[in-house]
């Protein structure tokens, strides 16, 4: 399947313009999607969808790097729509600018209006013989796919012959070479789509948008002002050049264009165009005429051109075919008329394909009036900004799953009262929340002033008790020491305590001896205490040693004392210890938190360490 579009997601706003555009909704969304699909196979190559998008999100396949090698590869022809008269009309004389073609490296540069004459030719042969039955033309790609895909039982109405671009390829193949690579350079996306249906010498080998075009005259630095004149490649067009104005085929077919007596009805634009073809399914016999249809209105307002004005294209195309038919050899171009009509690839029947969609059950059409929040007399609003024609159209739409409530513009009003009163309710809810974050952020700081400030008092107080004392956090990390500990572990000690202060932070593991160690790890890991137990610190130093749980295995307190400390005597030592026992019970019993159970076992560890001593002096005395 040719795919000729892809949707850029990153500039798509989800505005769904184009899935409103779309004719045959191609263009689509549903519920499981927020950005708009692209069905390959629905799709007619219309470019409706481009134009309808603002933001360049929907944009289509190129093909020039294809152009680009091919140029170099191979011997190519160009063959050029006459819609080029209008698109460029910036270009004083037509020959100049086939010139800018060939030195892009194109080997023959043609003009399709030939192709156009040798189709118009077949055209009014179709309708000779077939008197009595009506035709739809065959020239337009978009309007040919729409009746073979969603009127597919007027496919066999269809002129049965291929479109003037495949006509115009398989004749300059018969003329130059059949291995000749030709590109055809058109206004129009959906000549690529259906180029598929055309094989052997009617196929295009790619495809040059006028937009193309003009990107690879500004890359390759040619200008009109740098080039000489140079003319079409033969065979040359006549009236083929009026094609791109709707009713300029049926002037090329040489049928009377009279209201009266005239064979065609002519209608251009997508919703004329679709329309009458509708109506012909309907009611043929009513219209008593062949369809002349053009989706665009005149080729020079396809999406493969820049952005001009309809009328001003329309003049431009006219004194371009007015020079054209003036100056040309009408013998000549008889001749090769009637030779190159007769070709048997100039017939092609046109297939049905049906892409309809299923028709949903009533129950699915309700469930979607539903998701509408159309479930009483509201749903016949009828309002078309969501692109359809009636609310019923859009329910069925959804029903079938190319299309979203979210297209509707009074859902979507609704959407946004109700957002904007949850908007606005969230907002209330947020400066509630707002207001206790502050009053907990208050909280917080208050609390963690006063965490401070009883870490302060910890380590004040830890200052003034005469043994070493230090806390330890299940990392083995010393959060708080004294000077006494400091003291107590030696020279190394005191010079890490010039670099931290207090040790904190320091890994108690490189401090004290592996067998205190191992025994302070005992304690973090078990939850058991060791109380008053001597242990070498070193071969000339043994010491008293507590450990013991401040929070089970997240904190442990350690409390030293030198056993033969000369420093103080025992009796001066039990004084100093009952006076830090009065003075600081009570607050440390404030800071339990911290300290915890440690507080009480800290009490009778020292209360046991007056004891010790007391015995001591008693032996002694």
């Amino acid at each position: 399947m040719i795919q000729l579009l892809r949707l850029e997601e990153i500039k798509c706003t989800a505005c769904y313009s184009c899935v409103k555009a779309c004719p045959v909704q191609a263009v689509y969304i549903n519920q499981q999607s927020i950005t708009p699909q692209i069905s390959d196979e629905r799709c007619i190559g219309c470019g409706a969808c481009i134009s309808a998008c603002s933001y360049d999100a929907i944009v289509p396949i190129h093909e020039t790097e294809i152009v680009e090698r091919m140029l170099k590869e191979n011997e190519t022809a160009a063959i050029c729509d006459p819609a080029i008269a209008g698109e460029f009309k910036d270009v004083s004389d037509y020959r100049k600018f086939v010139n800018m073609i060939r030195l892009l490296g194109f080997k023959y540069v043609c003009e399709v209006s030939f192709g156009v004459d040798v189709i118009a030719k077949k055209q009014r042969g179709v309708l000779s013989s077939h008197e009595g039955k009506h035709f739809i033309t065959s020239h337009c790609p978009a309007m040919t796919l729409y009746v073979e895909q969603f009127q597919p039982e007027l496919a066999g109405n269809i002129t049965p012959l291929v479109s003037p671009f495949a006509a115009t390829a398989c004749i300059v193949r018969k003329k130059y070479g059949e291995n000749l690579k030709v590109v055809s350079i058109t206004p129009c996306p959906g000549a690529k789509k259906i180029n598929d249906k055309f094989k052997g010498l009617t196929h295009i080998d790619a495809f040059l948008s006028f937009k193309d075009l003009r990107k690879m005259f500004y890359t390759h630095n040619i200008k009109e002002d740098n080039v000489e004149f140079s003319d079409f490649d033969a065979p040359t067009g006549h009236l083929g050049s009026l094609y791109p104005i709707p009713h300029g085929f049926v002037e090329a077919c040489g049928e009377d264009t009279d209201i009266i007596d005239g064979k065609f009805i002519t209608a251009e634009g997508k919703h004329d165009a679709i329309d009458a073809v509708n109506q012909f399914a309907k009611e043929s016999r009513t219209l008593n005429s062949n369809l002349n249809v053009y989706f665009c209105e005149g080729c020079f307002m396809a999406t493969g051109c820049s952005k001009g004005d309809k009328f001003i294209r329309n003049a431009f195309t006219r004194d371009y075919a007015k020079k054209r038919t003036d100056g040309i050899n009408i013998k000549k171009w008889q001749e090769d008329i009637d030779l190159w009509s007769n070709q048997s690839e100039m017939i092609h029947i046109y297939e049905p394909n049906s892409q309809r969609l299923a028709t949903p059950t009533n129950e699915m059409i309700e469930e979607a009036f539903s998701l509408l929040g159309k479930e009483g007399s509201s749903r016949s609003t009828n309002c078309k900004s969501c692109g359809y024609d009636t609310c019923l159209e859009l329910a069925v739409a959804i029903a079938q799953g190319v299309a979203s409530e979210k297209m509707c513009f009074l859902h979507a009003k609704q959407d946004n009262t109700n957002y904007s009163n949850q908007l606005k309710l969230t907002t209330e809810n947020l400066v509630s929340l707002r207001n206790q974050l502050d009053n907990t952020l208050e909280d917080l700081q208050q609390t963690k002033q006063s965490d401070n400030e009883a870490k302060q008092t910890i380590s004040s107080m830890l200052n003034h008790l005469y043994p070493a004392v230090a806390i330890v956090d299940n990392n083995l990390k010393i959060t708080q020491s004294n000077t006494a500990f400091i003291d107590i572990l030696g020279e190394d000690a005191k010079e890490i305590d010039e670099i931290i202060p207090g040790l904190k932070g320091a890994n108690i593991k490189t401090l004290l001896p592996e067998n205190i160690y191992s025994q302070v790890e005992y304690v973090l890991k078990n939850s058991e205490e060791i109380i008053n137990k001597d242990v070498p610190l070193n071969d000339e130093k043994y010491i008293n040693i507590s450990i013991f749980n401040l929070v089970p295995k997240k904190s442990i307190g350690i409390i030293i004392r030198n056993l033969f400390s000369g420093e103080d005597r025992p009796e001066e030592i039990i004084n100093r210890l009952n006076e830090v026992i009065k003075a600081n019970l009570l607050d440390v019993q404030q800071i339990g938190f911290v300290l915890g159970e440690g507080a009480a076992r800290t009490e009778k560890m020292l209360n046991s360490i007056i004891r010790s001593y007391k015995e001591q002096i008693g032996k002694k005395e």
